[in-house]
């Protein structure tokens, strides 16, 4: 009996599964990477007041490269979410899309004023909590990962956009104290993935209903 490439793919063993798993695992890391030490160095600058931009220029680049990194993880996981859903495949792209688009325009902002925006993360956290979400239903709808990691995926990201009301309102100061609590569910989840994805790649798919946006497929089954 010849296996269809529709049936690998269900099985989430085809050579193109295992190669993106990896390359959205190597993404996550980079991207998670390239925030936290530009946001560092964006923070120096500004705490240090020594007028040198060098700091600056070199966090607003990092920054950049995680915005370009999180639109790559978009478009790698494009196929393997449109198994489940098109519709939420493509809303998670053009999430990190939107992501990548605000952590560009912090960047301009910050090196053409010099001057300091307040709390600019909690603009990026809405389309990195808001992408998350996303990403944590598709993958508890198809098993492609564990499901208590798609949990604590909905948790972190789920907590990541209650921190904007409330580092808005100051109810919490987000990067000291108490606060700071509020990213550790997300930072399991985003340390965690990627390694799993690097090392074992994809579980197998194994959601036969499809989502918004595979009505075609959904039909498809029902004759079958």
């Amino acid at each position: 009996m010849t296996t269809t490439p529709t049936d690998h793919d269900r099985q989430g063993t085809d050579p193109a599964s295992r190669t993106t798993a990896r390359t959205v695992g190597i993404l996550f890391l980079f991207s998670t990477a390239t925030f936290l030490v530009g946001d560092a160095l964006i923070q120096e600058y500004f705490a240090t007041g020594t007028g040198r931009t060098g700091g600056l220029v070199a966090g607003v680049l990092l920054q950049t490269l995680c915005g370009l990194a999180v639109v790559g993880i978009g478009l790698a996981l494009l196929r393997i979410l449109s198994r489940y859903s098109r519709t939420l495949a493509t809303a998670y792209l053009v999430t990190r899309c939107l992501e990548c688009v605000a952590i560009v325009a912090v960047g301009a902002y910050l090196l053409t004023t010099t001057s300091q925006f307040e709390q600019y993360e909690l603009l990026i956290y809405l389309f990195s909590g808001i992408a998350g979400l996303i990403l944590s239903f598709v993958l508890l709808r198809t098993g492609l990962v564990h499901a208590w990691l798609a949990w604590l995926g909905f948790l972190g990201y789920g907590v990541l956009l209650l921190a904007i009301p409330a580092g808005l309102l100051d109810i919490a100061t987000l990067d000291s104290g108490p606060g700071m609590l509020m990213y550790v569910p997300g930072g399991l989840f985003e340390l965690i993935l990627p390694i799993l994805l690097i090392a074992k790649g994809f579980r197998p798919f194994s959601m036969r209903v499809p989502g918004p946006g595979n009505e075609r497929e959904r039909v498809s089954s029902a004759v079958s």
